[in-house]
């Protein structure tokens, strides 16, 4: 539902990486040879835009050669266990993204810890499967902490806490649900409130996107705009003030 949720602002992110694309090999140079025709000093957009215009033009193909190593490496790079860890690790930090996948695993956590507590799983086992069930490498890594502190007999509270992985409400749950024998049922509770709110999230993750990228689009709109017409603005502004 994520994926299907970020496919409008990616298809948008892709047409403005090909706009772009076509703006710096085919109408910039345009302005370009107009431009040259003045024999005056460019503004520093205008610089800039030509700069990168005629770099697009001159090495295109390795640009696209480094943009295909670079989504190759990427792929090979979080196939690793290293890369792979790292990643889910970065995910959680993404803008607007991050928070969903991170009570989504929240909720993947205290769901499978009310089922093993009610099934009657030992903890140390039971831990070593949530690990698993998160879906995320790193958050695994902190629950098998969690695993090795409850083996030296520390609380599950303790060792939650101790991991720096839950919020505040997570852990009072979890001990209350410890010193009333009721983990399994506040758990329970937990994974439900934390289902809905990631519900309710990727319902408005596209709008929430969407400003992002509107501001995205204007910022290219702008230097676009000021890089192009600048010079056309300063030639007619002499030409006025010669008259």
């Amino acid at each position: 539902r994520v994926k299907a949720a970020l496919r409008y602002p990616l298809i948008v992110i892709v047409a403005m990486v090909v706009a772009m694309f076509i703006l710096n090999m085919f109408v910039i140079p345009a302005f370009a040879k107009v431009y040259a025709g003045f024999r005056a000093e460019l503004p520093l957009p205008t610089q800039a835009l030509i700069a990168i215009s005629t770099f697009t033009r001159d090495y295109w193909y390795l640009i696209l050669a480094a943009m295909g190593a670079a989504v190759f490496g990427f792929q090979a790079w979080i196939r690793t266990p290293e890369g792979h860890y790292r990643w889910d690790r970065a995910k959680l930090r993404l803008p607007v993204v991050g928070s969903i996948l991170y009570r989504s695993s929240l909720a993947r956590f205290a769901g499978a810890l009310g089922i093993t507590v009610r099934a009657g799983v030992p903890l140390v086992q039971a831990m070593t499967v949530i690990s698993k069930a998160v879906d995320n490498e790193y958050l695994g890594d902190r629950i098998l902490q969690m695993r090795d502190g409850i083996e030296r007999g520390e609380t599950i509270a303790r060792t939650a806490t101790a991991t720096g992985l839950f919020p505040p409400m997570v852990l009072q749950m979890i001990m209350v649900g410890e010193e009333t024998g009721a983990v399994d049922r506040l758990m329970d509770e937990v994974g439900g409130y934390y289902d809905r709110e990631v519900d309710y999230d990727i319902k408005n993750l596209t709008q929430s996107i969407e400003p992002l990228l509107l501001v995205g689009i204007g910022a290219m709109v702008l230097v676009m705009a000021l890089g192009i017409f600048l010079p056309m603005w300063d030639l007619a502004s002499a030409v006025r003030g010669g008259r």
